[in-house]
């Protein structure tokens, strides 16, 4: 090509340097013009400006020697820009007027229609995210004033899109709320989020509502324009967190009608059978003279026996009462843990023996004296002892132990040979009045009371309980005192 440029230019008249001169200028027109390429007849590129230099690497291999015609389209990926061109090809005879070359310019293509189309799926995209959110989207004038909103606002405040433009934004709440205000000033245009504040719907109830945005600046100017943001209805949430509250307290005054009422029943009901017990134990012993017949004193003694089993359940009732009240506490004094344990197994020794199970204790000697509640750490293995008797089958055994474990802590185990308890059941059994088996088949009278109370007077001496069971093998209950409690 430059050699048929320089055959021109050698036929133009004019003074040699004139016409060098000139050749040099229309080599630079090419080089500096639009992308311009000549092929042959085989379509083998002859030359090419460096216009076409630069995106020669961006053709396939097929184009770059492009055989398309005249007024065909090409388009370049350059990142997430591309570039169209729109192709101008021009046949240059060769002799006797063969076609010998052809030259191709790329011409650069501003695409409005192209444009046009990319900006209307933007904002049909926009339009379909606004209808689809749940949040309503607003936007206000550099005077906080409300310039748009979207439909979904209908949803939430019954108002049509167009009766909210016009307010200003700081009006929309209830109250007065002074971090809408602040945005009227320079130093304050931030961004905010999740500003909650109440806005009356058209019904004329509240909602409450969490409003977020961000503030606007022209990209040239720097000028503040407004803010845009999004709205986010959260009253349903506020109202479901009202009821909850509400059922929590119901519950909890409940709860205490609940314990006040067993606490003096408990109370109501001990005084009569003390005067039972009482007078059943001086007719049983014939204090006051031979009653007359031996079956009347063997109903005194079933009389005292049932008095006293009563008690004792009125007494668990009252204990779980006062714990679940938070009105139980603790009267420390130093325990000889030695003399307690042997004191808990003289008195379940005759109940052992009654029902033909075998009892052992196994105290680690020097066990140092420790400072608790005699009276419920007396009681917690009382209730320990009575159940793994009471659940156990003749010729069965029940073991006491107490010993230091490596962490420091005081362990007090009561493991027995009896029926156990199945891993589904052993959270049931933990919890006040819950009882294994069903009222229909139980074969073992009780209140369900026995380990949870031992349990939460364990957890009042800062202690940790854990029983371990097995049906058909027994169960193994671990109290552990903390360290801090030895003296």
């Amino acid at each position: 090509m430059r050699s048929r440029l320089k055959k021109a230019v050698d036929a133009a008249p004019g003074t040699e340097d004139d016409l060098s001169l000139l050749g040099a200028l229309q080599g630079r027109l090419l080089d500096h013009g639009p992308p311009i390429c000549v092929t042959g007849r085989q379509g083998d590129i002859v030359y090419s400006n460096a216009a076409y230099a630069l995106i020669a690497d961006r053709l396939s291999a097929g184009e770059r020697a492009p055989r398309r015609q005249d007024g065909d389209e090409i388009a370049l990926s350059i990142g997430e820009r591309i570039e169209r061109y729109t192709i101008r090809s021009q046949t240059i005879g060769g002799v006797e007027g063969a076609p010998a070359l052809t030259a191709t310019v790329l011409e650069p293509r501003l695409d409005h229609e192209w444009a046009g189309n990319a900006l209307d799926d933007a904002l049909e995209r926009l339009e379909d995210i606004t209808r689809l959110v749940t949040d309503w989207i607003w936007e206000t004038n550099r005077d906080l004033v409300l310039t748009f909103v979207s439909p979904r606002v209908n949803d939430t405040l019954g108002y049509h899109q167009y009766e909210m433009t016009g307010r200003a934004l700081s009006d929309l709440p209830s109250d007065e709320t002074p971090a809408l205000q602040a945005l009227h000033e320079v130093g304050n245009r931030k961004p905010f989020r999740d500003l909650e504040v109440q806005i009356a719907a058209r019904d004329g109830h509240l909602r409450n509502v969490l409003l977020s945005g961000l503030p606007i600046f022209d990209r040239k100017s720097g000028d503040f324009l407004g803010y845009r943001g999004t709205a986010h209805d959260i009253s349903e949430i506020r109202w479901r967190e009202t009821a909850i509250r509400k059922a929590k307290d119901d519950a909890e005054l409940a709860s205490r009608a609940k314990g006040e009422f067993l606490a003096n029943m408990s109370h109501e009901l001990r005084t009569p059978l003390n005067a039972i017990i009482g007078f059943s134990e001086i007719m049983g012993g014939e204090i006051l003279g031979p009653l007359g017949n031996n079956q009347y004193k063997g109903y005194t003694e079933d009389i005292a026996d049932s008095a006293h089993h009563l008690l004792s359940l009125i007494s668990d009732i009252l204990d779980s009462a006062k714990i679940e009240s938070g009105h139980m506490s603790l009267s420390e004094t130093e325990v000889d843990l030695n003399d307690l344990i042997k004191s808990v197994i003289r008195l379940m020794t005759p109940r052992a023996e009654r029902a033909d199970v075998k009892l052992h204790f196994d105290i680690e000697p020097g066990l140092p004296n420790i400072l608790a509640d005699e009276t419920k750490l007396k009681q917690i293995l009382i209730n320990l002892a009575s159940n793994a008797v009471k659940f156990t089958h003749p010729d069965g055994r029940v073991d006491v132990r107490a010993k230091i474990v490596e962490s420091g802590d005081l362990a007090i185990m009561v493991s027995d040979t009896g029926i156990g308890i199945a891993a589904e059941d052993i959270d049931r059994a933990l919890t006040p009045f819950g009882q294994v088996e069903s009222h229909l088949n139980r074969t073992y009278e009780g209140t369900g009371l026995g380990l949870p109370l031992a349990k939460s007077m364990t957890e009042m001496h800062g202690g940790a309980f854990k029983l371990i069971s097995q049906l058909g093998v027994g169960t193994t209950v671990t109290l552990r005192l903390p360290q801090s409690r030895m003296l």
